[in-house]
Formats: C-alpha cells, sequence, structure tokens
C-alpha cells in the first residue's frame, strides 16, 4: 500500500481551504437572496398638505411567500446623527403582511393628526423581513439573513408641498445650505447646514477647486450622499485622501449639480 506523499502545498492547500469556509458563511445562497427580494414604491412617498394618506406597495417577485412588519419612527437630526423615537403621528397599515409570490400588497399610511402650517415632518418607514419556520428550515445550512429596507417619509403641512412651492403670493420654501470642514479625534469631516424649512436629498457631492469642475479625488458620491432635514446640521467623515477645494457641489432634491455656500470663518 502506497503511502500518500507529502508537499510543501499542505500549508497553501489549508489555506485555501479555510478562505473558501470563510466565504461560504459570509454570503448566503442565491435563491435565499432571491427568496428574500422585495420591491416597494414609491421610494420617497410623501403625505401632501391636502392629503390624510399616502400608499406605499410592497411586491414580492420571489417563489416564495415574505413576511413582512412595517413601522413608522419620526427621524431628526442631532449633533451630526440621524436619530430616530417611535411616534403615533403616522400609522401604517397593515402592520404586518404575508405576500405572496407575485403578488403585491398595498400599505396606507396615514397621519392621525394634522401638520404644522408651511411645516415639514420628517419619518422613516422600516420595513423588516420576519423569518418564517419553513423558510428557517430550508436556509438551515446555508446563513439566513433577514432583509431590511429604510425609506423616508415626509409630511406637509398645509401652505407647503414637495416641490416646495408655497400658497400663491407667499414666500418660497427650500433649502439653505451652507458646508465647511471640521476636523475631530484625528479625522475630518464634512458638515453641511440647513438653515431652509425643508429637506435637503443631497447627491453627486464633490468638492471643486474654484473655476474648476470637480474631479475624482474630490468626488464623495455619485448617488446618494444623505440628507440634512430643516435646522439640522448633519457630519460625513471624509475618506483618507480626499482633496478638499474651495467650493463644494451637490444635486439638491433632484436638480442640476451646483455649488453650496460655504459657511464663513
Amino acid at each position: 500500500m502506497k503511502q500518500a506523499k507529502t508537499t510543501k502545498q499542505g500549508p497553501l492547500s489549508l489555506l485555501l481551504l479555510l478562505i473558501a469556509i470563510a466565504l461560504l458563511f459570509a454570503s448566503p445562497r442565491p435563491a435565499a437572496a432571491q427568496a428574500g427580494s422585495l420591491l416597494i414604491w414609491p421610494v420617497d412617498p410623501v403625505i401632501e398638505s391636502g392629503a390624510r394618506a399616502t400608499a406605499l406597495w410592497l411586491e414580492n417577485p420571489g417563489k416564495a411567500p415574505i413576511t413582512l412588519q412595517v413601522r413608522i419612527y419620526a427621524w431628526a437630526q442631532d449633533g451630526g446623527k440621524n436619530a430616530y423615537a417611535p411616534q403615533e403621528t403616522i400609522l401604517g397599515t397593515p402592520p404586518i403582511v404575508t405576500v405572496a409570490p407575485g403578488a403585491k400588497q398595498l400599505i396606507r399610511l396615514t397621519r392621525t393628526t394634522p401638520t404644522p402650517t408651511k411645516a415639514e415632518q420628517a419619518f422613516r418607514v422600516v420595513v423588516d423581513e420576519i423569518p418564517t419556520p419553513s423558510r428557517v428550515a430550508a436556509s438551515s445550512a446555508a446563513v439566513s439573513f433577514r432583509m431590511r429596507y429604510s425609506l423616508p417619509l415626509f409630511a406637509y403641512g398645509d401652505g407647503l408641498s414637495r416641490k416646495g412651492a408655497a400658497e400663491p403670493r407667499t414666500v418660497t420654501h427650500a433649502p439653505r445650505l451652507a458646508w465647511r470642514v471640521i476636523s475631530g479625534a484625528g479625522e475630518r469631516y464634512l458638515e453641511i447646514r440647513n438653515m431652509g424649512n425643508l429637506h435637503a436629498r443631497l447627491t453627486d457631492v464633490a468638492f471643486a477647486q474654484e473655476a474648476a469642475p470637480a474631479n475624482d479625488n474630490g468626488a464623495l458620491a455619485k448617488g446618494l450622499f444623505g440628507y440634512v432635514l430643516p435646522g439640522a446640521t448633519m457630519r460625513w467623515p471624509l475618506p483618507a485622501g480626499t482633496t478638499v477645494g474651495a467650493e463644494l457641489v451637490a444635486a439638491v432634491n433632484g436638480a442640476v449639480r451646483a455649488r453650496l455656500e460655504r459657511m464663513p470663518g
């Protein structure tokens, strides 16, 4: 009987085996990912000033039923960070649903109290997948990830709307932004303050030199960067190697990208 040969590749083979095991437990199976898929629209629901409610649709494009829980939180920003809290101003009904494969479900987002006149209220709609016993048993041989979706929701009082248009012959409402770069705890941060009375949704954010377009070294986001709520200040850490230019450009609420005002000092 021949003895198995030992080679110098033993440690390498063991290393490759460990890497393969790590990848197996780090990634869900494609079937599980498909079973947990969900389509949600609109992605930016709004309750306009003249409406009491708005619709949110959940659609299951997968091959297995999905059970979902819908919760709504009050959304504020404090100290440069997002803050969420339980609330009873907006209700989502039904709060728990099971959506069959290929089916869709309507969720009504209804306000229970009026939004103050010419004011914007911010909320977060959180949709969580609830694992069912059959799903847990089917995924027992693989890693099971519970999907979570978080959507912004804005409600408007009389005289204000999503587009920021006030009632006729009144002052126009809009976000008013200013930025600066600050340092702390060995890091640099981009700080943006919103002095207006409408939220700002920031996309395609980048630093630029004066009279020059933004370059790749100064780009911070080519898609969604973040939100700044009315009267709030938000802060984002700058990646190492970011070139801070004299100007900051961004698309605000879907408008054409433009330069933002810089804070004095």
